[in-house]
């Protein structure tokens, strides 16, 4: 799991309003502002100078991450400034490794070429981050930066190893090294690693991890019927990195919904000093609380800004942006969705057994709602992907749990310790099985075998993907950021539980940190519709059900365009997928092709707006 350090000696704060969330932030934001001090910033790009600037980097911070003798990039006098250079270690050259990276270029082994006065530049693969920072220590770099795997950094760990290592070391992730590779290769490409702090005059800054968003990014629209059900906090936390005092600063936030703006707020002006030090002027800036009559279903975009009187040297990071929406087909989730709603993945996680040996994990996230008694869950929706290549043969599980631990938020002494038996009353599950790698990153929608699951107000509830398998990654959002929103709503977003071989389980109720999200959709179904919604949902029934060759759907008379089709057994696997336009008279979709069962039909329109109905074939 992700550990964040705590450190109160890298921030000056001020007086800070009275809301709520302020009585975690001293606990949790020390370590993640450190971390963004220190940066990787591309400084000559001689053929793309498109790829000049700050990247996204994580430092193996000597403080935190047991690289004792690594210098302290918080001090400006440890910055270095050097060309980029891949290692070589003279090992099957031309072999592709299973990330799909060569591997003469993980560092695995000795390194060969001479990287003397060079920042070396090596693949995270299936060897301690130490050992590829010591090899290429040995061959002379002044500094190490591993491309990832997958999207987004990662923290660094190590062996023995760990402690010979005198030079810098940060990782970044791989959409940033499949940008840099080819231009590396090329030569010339030089980085400056170091502290943010000083190095323009001139430098505000925020980030995503920052500004307060909204609780989860997809709410059902039937929980959010105005501005008492569902409201939206507004502020941000601001920094001064320049050597400069900065004067009447000013904070704008701007709701845009369907191309209009809803909602905009800027602050008085601002005035922020300059560092001392390491210690950066840190305030919050408080944008007032978005509470609207009346919610529209559809996407909001929420944006930050930050204006200065003098003009910005790094500008990149002052303005902010973060999407929620609210769905017209119930589905609720902490990642982002697509425009069918289903979940984004675009990285995952595992049972990495390097030092610990686990018999299973699960991701969750949480959901609780004062009127949560009119929906019922019906299923999740979430991916996997394999760990080395396969995924043949394994079994992932949906599960849903009542969270009966009595605490008011997590500030409470009464939240449950990560090591106690959380207080769980499982209320559905379902399985799904991986014949192949045909569903490597496909969302799969898994109905609950207890389904339908009727919701309780104020319950507290998690939903989650188990697995017992090392094999398996589970589906995370890396590009959604929570650190501020959970300090301010009190509430964890994605806890994740591990069980250690001959061990009991720990929960991590921050899960593997609040920069990513489980990439897990619940999809809901009202309880209990209206007279309208019955007479709607009865011209909208398919028949004939069963179906035999040819199955017809009416179509909602305000439709109109294209509908994507797909069909998935009660197991989760799609067995047809076809889009069709919508013309007058019921859609007509040929189910010969599929075997006797029951199925699930999701018909998803150009909207985005869904509809699903259980449909038999027995010829």
């Amino acid at each position: 799991m992700k550990k964040k350090s705590i450190s109160l000696f890298y921030k000056l704060r001020k007086p800070l309003p009275m809301k709520k969330y302020y009585l975690l932030t001293l606990l949790f934001v020390f370590s993640a502002v450190v971390q963004s001090q220190i940066i990787v910033e591309i400084t000559q790009s001689p053929n793309d100078p498109s790829l000049l600037g700050i990247i996204d980097a994580q430092w193996a911070d000597p403080t935190s991450s047991g690289w004792p003798l690594t210098p302290d990039m918080t001090d400006a006098n440890n910055a270095i400034e050097a060309e980029l250079m891949f290692v070589d270690d003279d090992t099957d050259d031309g072999v592709i490794d299973a990330n799909g990276n060569p591997t003469n270029e993980d560092g695995c082994e000795p390194v060969t070429n001479d990287l003397t006065g060079k920042i070396a530049v090596c693949y995270r693969s299936f060897c301690w981050h130490d050992l590829k920072a010591y090899y290429a220590q040995q061959a002379g770099a002044i500094g190490v930066i591993i491309i990832n795997r997958d999207p987004g950094t990662f923290g660094m760990g190590g062996t023995t190893y760990a402690n010979n290592i005198t030079i810098p070391v940060m990782s970044i992730g791989s959409e940033e090294g499949d940008l840099l590779k080819a231009e590396i290769a090329n030569g010339g490409v030089v980085a400056f690693i170091g502290t943010k702090v000083g190095l323009h005059p001139n430098d505000m800054a925020t980030s995503k991890a920052d500004v307060v968003m909204a609780e989860s990014s997809a709410n059902p629209y039937v929980l959010s019927q105005n501005g008492s059900e569902l409201n939206l906090d507004l502020g941000l936390f601001a920094y001064n990195y320049g050597s400069n005092n900065q004067t009447g600063v000013l904070f704008n936030v701007n709701i845009d919904y369907l191309g209009g703006s809803v909602y905009n707020s800027t602050s008085a002006p601002t005035n922020f000093v300059s560092p001392s030090g390491v210690v950066l002027d840190t305030q919050y800036i408080d944008l007032g609380n978005y509470s609207p009559s009346s919610w529209g279903a559809g996407t909001y975009t929420v944006t930050y800004t930050i204006t200065t009187q003098n003009a910005d040297d790094a500008p990149a990071d002052n303005v902010v942006s973060s999407e929620f929406k609210i769905t017209s087909d119930n589905t609720y989730a902490k990642s982002r969705t697509d425009a069918s709603n289903d979940p984004i993945a675009p990285t995952g996680f595992y049972l990495w057994e390097g030092t610990t040996a686990y018999d299973d994990y699960e991701a969750c996230i949480t959901f609780k709602n004062a009127n949560a008694s009119r929906l019922k869950a019906m299923g999740l929706t979430f991916s996997c992907s394999p760990v080395g290549g396969t995924m043949a043969n394994e079994i992932v599980e949906v599960r849903a749990y009542e969270w009966n631990d009595v605490f008011i938020d997590l500030t409470d002494p009464a939240f449950p310790a990560p090591a106690s038996p959380w207080n769980l009353s499982q209320v559905g599950n379902s399985f799904h099985f991986y014949a192949d790698e045909s569903q490597n990153g496909v969302n799969i929608y898994l109905p609950f075998t207890e389904a339908p699951i009727t919701m309780i107000d104020d319950q507290r509830y998690l939903f989650c993907v188990y697995t017992a398998s090392d094999s398996l990654k589970v589906g995370f959002d890396n590009k959604i950021d929570y650190f501020a929103t959970v300090n301010n709503y009190l509430e964890y977003s994605g806890p994740v539980k591990t069980l250690p071989a001959g061990g009991s389980d720990q929960w991590y109720a921050a899960g593997f940190g609040f920069d990513v999200s489980p990439a897990i959709t619940v999809n809901f179904d009202l309880n209990g519709v209206s007279v309208e919604e019955t007479q709607d949902s009865q011209l909208m029934t398919p028949f004939p059900n069963p179906a035999v060759n040819l199955l017809s759907v009416p179509i909602r008379n305000n439709k109109s365009g294209t509908v994507l089709i797909e069909v998935v057994d009660l197991a989760g696997k799609l067995v047809l997928s076809e889009t069709k336009t919508i013309v007058n008279g019921p859609l007509k979709i040929n189910v010969a092709s599929i075997p006797n069962g029951t199925y699930l039909f999701k018909m998803t329109f150009d909207d985005g707006v869904s509809d699903a109905f259980k449909v038999s074939v027995n010829r």
